[in-house]
């Protein structure tokens, strides 16, 4: 059962939605949303991309009043104008005709520190981009305008008279008018299109393109003040928010709810709040203490309480809007935030320019969360290919994320997916090597490595348990066990003499030959005589001429079997019981695992976080009610939030009568208590920084910053 929560929408009566375990969003038979995708809606800029998102939401064909409304919101959307002709005579925006047989529109061109880049479509693939002189050279030398190029006239309306209006176009669509203003001599609005109260498509256009479109529209009642025509509905908030956890899904709106009420009271100032801003603020505050209560009731335990958002900014702080859940970017204008900020910061430019910073890192954060759903639909989406991609994503080492992506491949070809295929169990592990006179060890997650005297090395399982501080390895070493206790120095402590059975060597390698037969395939070429008559059916290169006779080559295959001599080589040995002084063994190097000697043959990447040294470890997978999953390994720990995988160092220490598991998090500190009864227990959030797999143009893998932030709360190992 999901969690159930009510939304009002400003002009529709209340509906009841769900947001299940899996993060999605469903309502009732009929209403607006069934099955919407939990991932926030981005503005579409291409046509490619909007067809995807026409065939997902409306079915195949979809509302076609809706998508031929949208089509012409896309076609020619720049904000400046359509057809714009630069000196070298590239034209945007216009369909261009080429020898290749494809038809390519150019977008726009953005300079850069070296040269200048233009960004391209052909046909529906997706958008391109190459150095300006390449793509004017291709588009007016290879190329030509399929019809006339769209003309610049005069806006037959101010932005005065049509910003932030709102069209009923029938059919459930829905035009609002936001931002208008002057760019390159013309004026230019954000229109936003919506189906049924769903964002289908926002993009800039020229003020008299709207005015021609919305003709065949009946204009609705403005909201007063008219600023409001940007503002969501409590619906489009919480779509805006869905990340895909439940838990995180309603803390986002929730933290959504809070700063946009806060905008309008900004806006508002000092003056008596309007009916409609009156509404807005209601339906917002209702919604968010609905969200509050139900996600109590589903998740027992959790913080949901809106004074205590995460996301509650002060309005001052220049994260306001932009961090963590990006308000500013998802729903309103950079007019409207040019606006609060003004009244928020005053004359101050130290805040002006905190500000400036934080809507470049939003902006930049949504053009990279474009491109990487882009990339996404490319993808492999088979275990052991998903396995590598988030161990490469995580900051691993490439060899043992490639060991990684075989593993669970080859799992999930045998179907072994949960018929017996489990983790170790979790808990306390030791990592490197001890030693003292003729005894020695070296700990890994799963087995340590014993060698006694010259006996034979031999792995064998061993654990660690705790009572209080006391800690104790046990390995099962024969004749008796082998018991032995690990010190707060990091040295271990043997109880003296000890007995251990196992192998010697006897003697020097031993060959053992052995006979096997092969089939072998010969081949030999002879000449056939061939009549005079016959030669014109034969190559003329094929054809052997010694006086007056002819003759052809022709291969005979024979098959026979070759005896073949295969040789095993095995060294004797006996059985032997050693003694040796098991008493204090300090740790005396590092335990090398297989991935780093093979990352250092092959000289391929190492990981970027790791903690080889001598010491505590843990070993499984741990989860917090709040989304955060961390696994463990002997010499480093994948934090895993949302969408967001980062590979960390660290180490398990005592501190002050309690085992801390401490992080090397780059995003700050990050220690959490090791419990007796074996969870992991911490207060707050963190936030991991990780990063997002994508193919450049070049064809090389690139890396674009994913963020997180999960609550930390108590951890449980998985079963």
């Amino acid at each position: 059962m999901g969690l159930v929560y009510k939304a009002e929408d400003v002009d529709l009566p209340h509906l009841l939605f769900a947001i299940h375990d899996d993060g999605s969003l469903t309502g009732p038979p009929g209403s607006l949303c069934r099955g919407c995708e939990p991932k926030r809606t981005a503005w579409i800029h291409s046509w490619a991309s909007f067809t995807k998102f026409a065939s997902l939401n409306f079915g195949v064909g979809g509302n076609m009043k809706t998508i031929r409304m949208a089509t012409f919101l896309l076609f020619c959307s720049s904000a400046l104008a359509c057809a714009q002709q630069a000196p070298d005579g590239l034209q945007f925006n216009v369909t261009y005709l080429c020898n290749d047989g494809h038809a390519y529109v150019v977008h726009r061109c953005e300079k850069g520190p070296k040269f200048e880049m233009c960004f391209y479509q052909r046909e529906h693939d997706s958008e391109r981009y190459n150095k300006r002189e390449a793509v004017a050279y291709q588009m007016t030398k290879m190329c030509k305008v399929q019809g006339p190029a769209a003309t610049v006239t005069a806006p037959v309306q101010q932005s005065s008279a049509l910003n932030d209006s709102r069209w009923d176009c029938s059919g459930g669509a829905t035009v609002t008018v936001v931002g208008c203003q002057k760019q390159a001599g013309q004026e230019a609005c954000w229109v936003r299109l919506e189906q049924n109260g769903r964002v289908v498509a926002q993009v800039p256009k020229r003020a008299n393109d709207i005015q021609t479109q919305v003709r065949a529209c009946k204009p609705l009642s403005s909201f007063n003040p008219a600023y409001l025509a940007e503002f969501p509905n409590p619906y489009r908030v919480v779509q805006g928010m869905l990340v895909g956890k439940p838990q995180e899904n309603v803390v986002r709106a929730i933290g959504a709810f809070y700063q946009l009420g806060e905008i309008i009271q900004v806006l508002a100032g000092s003056r008596p709040l309007t009916p409609d801003e009156q509404k807005f603020l209601g339906d917002y505050s209702r919604v968010q203490s609905e969200l509050a209560e139900a996600g109590a009731k589903k998740f027992p335990g959790q913080q949901f309480d809106p004074a205590s958002n995460p996301y509650r900014y002060k309005r001052t702080d220049p994260r306001f809007g932009f961090e963590g859940i990006p308000v500013w970017t998802t729903f309103l204008t950079t007019g409207t935030q040019d606006a609060f900020a003004r009244i928020i910061g005053g004359n101050d430019d130290q805040y002006a320019m905190a500000v400036s910073h934080e809507k470049s890192l939003a902006t930049q954060q949504l053009q990279n969360e474009m491109k990487a759903e882009d990339a996404e639909a490319h993808y492999a989406k088979d275990p052991g290919s998903v396995a590598m991609r988030h161990c490469l994503e995580s900051g691993r080492s490439q060899m043992e994320c490639l060991g990684e992506g075989l593993s669970v491949g080859a799992v999930d070809l045998m179907g072994l997916h949960g018929k017996g295929v489990a983790d170790a169990t979790a808990g306390l592990r030791l990592t490197g090597n001890y030693s003292a006179e003729h005894f020695w060890l070296s700990f890994g997650q799963e087995t340590v490595n014993v060698v006694c005297g010259k006996l034979i090395p031999q792995a064998l399982p061993y654990s660690v348990e705790r009572s209080g501080m006391q800690l104790t390895v046990k390995i099962p070493i024969a004749p008796k066990p082998l018991i032995l206790s690990y010190k707060l120095d990091g040295n271990l402590a043997g109880p003296g003499p000890v007995e251990v059975a196992g192998q010697v060597v006897i003697g020097g390698t031993q060959d053992h030959a052995s006979t096997t037969y092969q089939m072998q395939t010969q081949t030999s070429t002879t000449q056939r005589q061939i009549d005079a008559g016959d030669v014109p059916n034969h190559a003329l290169g094929d054809v052997h001429q010694n006086g007056m006779e002819y003759s052809v080559d022709q291969q005979t295959t024979s098959t026979s079997w070759t005896p073949t001599t295969t040789h095993h080589y095995s060294v004797p040995t006996a059985a032997k019981t050693e003694r040796c002084n098991v008493g204090t063994l300090p740790p005396t190097g590092e335990a090398v695992s297989a991935s780093g000697m093979l990352t250092q043959v092959a000289g391929t990447k190492a990981s970027q976080s790791s903690n080889t040294a001598p010491g505590l470890r843990l070993d499984g997978t741990y989860a917090a009610a709040g989304g955060l999953k961390i696994e463990f390994r002997d010499d480093s720990a994948t934090l895993e939030c949302g969408e967001s995988f980062h590979s960390e160092g660290y180490a398990v220490l005592p501190e002050r009568g309690q085992l801390v598991v401490k992080f090397q998090n780059g995003t700050g500190p990050l220690s959490l208590v090791l419990q007796p009864n074996g969870t992991l227990t911490g207060d707050g959030t963190v936030d991991v920084a990780g990063r997002r797999a994508i193919q450049s143009e070049s064809g090389k893998v690139e890396y674009l910053p994913r963020n997180g932030r999960c609550a930390l709360g108590t951890l449980q190992a998985a079963k």
